[in-house]
């Protein structure tokens, strides 16, 4: 049987697509886990100096924030009112190009014994292996209420 070079090579580069998003996707549990366990350096290691953040709604924690600091202190501020970190759990995830998006629910407890259990719709855009853009879909009345914003 022969075998088309430039099929073969298309086949290449689609295996070679496929094991990026694969690995992808591996970064995303990975920074989802590091949530859970509010762990701030291993959450924002795979992003970018100059990433963009954003959250729908209209509260102080919404917006667009740029780069890692200023996302940082958002994180941490959200950590700061809870037990733990937000146990979160994928419920369906996609990767094409350069996105991957998730959809989760949240678990986690305030300090003060009030449950935090919210649903999420994140997307999230690589450059390469890094985190450029993460935008984040979810109950922002919830958020506002919880973390008092």
């Amino acid at each position: 049987m022969e075998v088309d070079p430039q099929e073969y090579t298309q086949f290449l580069a689609w295996k070679a697509q496929q094991a990026q998003m694969k690995q992808r996707v591996e970064t995303v549990r990975a920074v989802l886990e590091a949530e859970s366990r509010a762990h701030t350096e291993d959450f924002f290691a795979p992003f970018s100096a100059d990433s963009q953040f954003w959250m729908n709604g209209s509260s102080t924690s919404s917006g667009t924030l740029q780069g890692v600091p200023a996302m940082k202190t958002l994180f941490e501020g959200f950590m700061s009112v809870l037990v733990s970190g937000i146990s979160v759990t994928i419920t369906n995830v996609v990767a094409a190009g350069d996105w991957v998006v998730t959809e989760a629910v949240g678990r986690a407890e305030t300090k003060d014994g009030r449950p935090y259990n919210s649903s999420y719709v994140q997307l999230w855009r690589f450059q390469d292996s890094k985190i450029v853009e993460f935008r984040e879909y979810l109950d922002t009345k919830l958020l506002a209420d919880t973390f008092h914003f």
